[in-house]
C-alpha cells in the first residue's frame, strides 16, 4: 500500500496585499460612501433625461403615399370588389386593405405587389415618391 504523502503540495501562506482604501480623518470608515455613489448616479441618470427632453429631431415614418391609395381604391372599385373580397383573395386581414387604402399602413414592398396583381394595376412607390414635373 502506498503511502500518502503531501510533499507534493505547496501549503505555505499566501499573503495578497494591495492598497487599503483611504481613510479620512477621525472617521473608521472608507473615503468613498454609498451615497456619494447614488448621489452621482442621479446626477447622471438627470443629465441623460435633460439631453432627452431637448433632443430637436423630429423622426417622421413613411406612410403609403395618397397616390397609391386612390389607385388602389379605383383598381378595387373597377373589379367591383370589397375591402373584405379583396383580403381574403389576398391572405390578408381587411384591416390590412382598409390601412393601405386609408394611407396610415407603413408600406410592405410584397404586400403592394400582391394587390397590384389582384387589381390588374401599376403600383409603384418610386413613382409615388418621385417630385411631379411642372
Amino acid at each position: 500500500m502506498q503511502s500518502l504523502s503531501n510533499d507534493h503540495q505547496d501549503w505555505t501562506p499566501v499573503i495578497l496585499s494591495g492598497k487599503k482604501p483611504a481613510k479620512i480623518p477621525g472617521s473608521a470608515g472608507p473615503k468613498y460612501d454609498i451615497q456619494d455613489k447614488v448621489a452621482e448616479e442621479e446626477r447622471a441618470k438627470a443629465a441623460k433625461q435633460r439631453a432627452l427632453e431637448t433632443e430637436s429631431e423630429i423622426f417622421k415614418i413613411e406612410t403609403v403615399p395618397i397616390s397609391i391609395s386612390q389607385e388602389i381604391i379605383k383598381g378595387r372599385n373597377a373589379m367591383k370588389m370589397t375591402q373584405k373580397e379583396l383580403a381574403q383573395k389576398l391572405n390578408l386581414q381587411q384591416s390590412v386593405i382598409a390601412s393601405y387604402e386609408s394611407g396610415k399602413a407603413i408600406p410592405d414592398h410584397q404586400i403592394l405587389q400582391k394587390i397590384a396583381k389582384a387589381l390588374n394595376i401599376r403600383l409603384s412607390l418610386k413613382r409615388a415618391n418621385a417630385p411631379k414635373k411642372e
